[in-house]
């Protein structure tokens, strides 16, 4: 790249911080690691993911500081209260200060290290990347190669190891094909800079390292079209129901891909949408059917923060946001067979007034008829941030080959970085993929300059 870039919205997730005590939130971390380990199919590494738990206090603290010293404020976001999929009040948005009024939301944090680095004598190159690694006779890696954008190469030497932290494969098919192929069924790949192909994974591999177990765990959001669906109903384009729509951001985008059968869906709801939302937010909620609120806000400003989003969407964006005064007419704006929609919703309201859904078991709160005019529908569209899962490392980031054994001189952190997840992307502790990549390179900074202390 030219210039540094960010992915995500600036939220880290931690397990604890001064941040979350000032709130006087603190959370069991043995039955956060449980869930973690769970989501993960027991595949994980878990003395990798307990040396992120046992960090992730002093890591945050330390960038929490740094924010602050650069004018920045911390605000926590809630959580899901859903007794299935819950989630905890760990999610810390940074903003505010010089830095964050220069650049977007999803790269201050990075110019802000960058500052703090230069401070302390870093050197920054950019349109250099790495295209392989330099390795001596005994096969430690002693520096990288990299090409300039006049397709010239230059060799750098490192005198205490090379550490990949290159991101993802998400726009590699060759890898998704391999190691992630349910991410070929997403309505979209997310980042816009299309960027992460493998180039460290490549590297690795071609300097003796291993890769972890496939398939690798995929971080989805259901927010690829519309922003906003909520516990309503969702129909696919046959027309029909197919899930438990009161579900987590992951489990409702492999719920419209491989149970829905195609890369999207649609929420249909009615007029009353905003209080039935508000009325939800007592038992479940979560990214995006609640909001990213702070804590001390209340589900009422989430389900008008997001009412506000749907009729601005029906104006700005009618390709995914639809609103009629009858049923028949939403129909007709829809990719469905409108007599199959209809009989689906009046199966629903059936569902809805006795109380109980016999066809997937939603919980009986969640059940919102779809009776009073104006009625919208907003599609429901998969997808893909990220492919988290990748090298084989070590507790210490160190790559590992297929014999377990480091490869001298080389780390991997951050998404190209495997072991600390595994099938399934947890949301628990939310922003966790943030808060690994803070812990990871703070940590192994520490032990490439010999003043790591073990906790």
């Amino acid at each position: 790249d030219a210039v540094l870039n960010g992915h995500g919205v600036g939220g880290t997730g931690a397990i604890a911080s001064r941040a979350l005590d000032d709130l006087g939130l603190k959370f069991d971390k043995s039955l956060e690691m449980e869930r973690w380990v769970s989501t993960c199919g027991n595949r994980c590494r878990e003395s990798l993911v307990g040396k992120w738990f046992r960090e992730s206090e002093r890591c945050m603290n330390w960038f929490l500081d740094m924010a602050e010293a650069n004018g920045a404020k911390c605000m926590v976001t809630v959580g899901s209260n859903s007794t299935v999929h819950p989630e905890i009040a760990c999610y810390h948005f940074m903003s505010g200060g010089p830095i964050f009024e220069e650049h977007t939301m999803a790269d201050f944090v990075e110019y802000m290290f960058e500052a703090e680095a230069l401070k302390a004598g870093a050197e920054f190159v950019y349109e250099m990347p790495a295209v392989q690694l330099v390795q001596d006779e005994s096969g430690k890696v002693t520096g990288a190669i990299c090409q300039n954008k006049s397709g010239e190469y230059v060799q750098y030497n490192a005198s205490k190891g090379v550490v990949l932290a290159t991101g993802d494969i998400s726009y590699s098919d060759e890898y998704i094909n391999e190691f992630a192929p349910v991410a070929n069924r997403v309505f979209t790949r997310l980042c816009s800079d299309q960027g992460n192909v493998g180039d460290g994974h490549n590297m690795a591999a071609w300097a003796g390292g291993a890769f972890q177990e496939g398939p690798w765990p995929t971080m989805m959001h259901p927010q690829a079209a519309a922003t906003f669906h909520g516990p309503f109903l969702f129909v696919n384009p046959d027309g029909k129901r197919f899930m438990n729509e009161a579900t987590w951001v992951q489990g409702k985008c492999i719920g419209v891909m491989v149970n829905g059968g195609y890369d999207h869906a649609w929420s249909i709801f009615d007029a009353n949408f905003e209080a039935d939302n508000t009325d939800s937010l007592q038992y479940g909620g979560g990214m995006f059917w609640d909001s990213f609120r702070a804590v001390g806000s209340t589900y009422a400003d989430a389900s008008a923060s997001h009412a506000e989003a749907v009729e601005k969407g029906v104006t700005e964006n009618p390709d995914n946001y639809k609103k009629a005064d009858t049923l028949d007419e939403l129909l007709e704006q829809l990719d469905v067979p409108a007599d199959v929609a209809k009989q689906t919703i009046e199966r629903y309201n059936e569902l809805c007034a006795a109380g109980e859904d016999t066809d997937f078991y939603k919980e009986s709160h969640y059940l919102y008829p779809i009776e009073k005019g104006p009625f919208y529908a907003c599609k429901v569209g998969p997808g893909l941030l990220a492919v988290v899962g990748g090298i084989h490392i070590s507790d210490n980031f160190e790559v590992l080959n297929a014999d377990d054994e480091p490869i001298p001189g080389l780390y991997a952190i951050g998404n190209c970085a495997g072991d600390i997840y595994a099938y399934d992307y947890p949301i628990n502790v939310q922003g966790n993929s943030h808060g690994r990549c803070l812990v990871e390179g703070k940590c192994l900074g520490e032990q490439l300059a010999g003043v790591y202390q073990e906790i």
